[in-house]
């Protein structure tokens, strides 16, 4: 069994799933557009229905969700990235704090990892871990 993460965005999925390609070095698989599939609304068919980012052992799935669905990221979930290597946990942090909102600087706590929370610029909130 694995959990993988399915992130909608208001529109502006595919700058968000170039940005996390860089971020994490990705590679982007299955991308399918809403007027491949289907006649959408006029606006929405160069959108993303479904795709797919695939990095290192993990997966982030990405849509625009259905047109005329409000997309609200809140503030209950994070999703928590484990590293073991301090420049590769700094760079990732860095970049998702631009055009961000550092919540939590990225400092060693006191169970002895390097630790601290981002929002994004697209509003989903991160939270990197890297044992040391």
């Amino acid at each position: 069994m694995k959990l993988i993460p399915y992130l909608n965005f208001a529109g502006n999925t595919e700058e968000a799933l170039n940005y996390y390609q860089k971020v994490f070095n990705g590679t982007v698989h299955d991308l399918n557009r809403f007027g491949d599939m289907f006649p959408p609304e006029a606006n929405y068919k160069d959108k993303i229905m479904h795709a797919r980012l695939e990095f290192g052992d993990n997966m982030l799935m990405f849509s625009d969700g259905m047109p005329g669905t409000p997309v609200d990221h809140g503030n209950g979930i994070y999703l928590s990235i484990g590293l073991n290597d301090e420049a590769q946990a700094r760079s990732i942090f860095d970049q998702l704090g631009e055009g961000g909102k550092i919540t939590m600087p990225l400092e060693v706590q006191f169970w002895g990892a390097l630790f601290g929370q981002v929002m994004d610029k697209f509003g989903v909130s991160w939270m990197i871990n890297c044992e040391m």
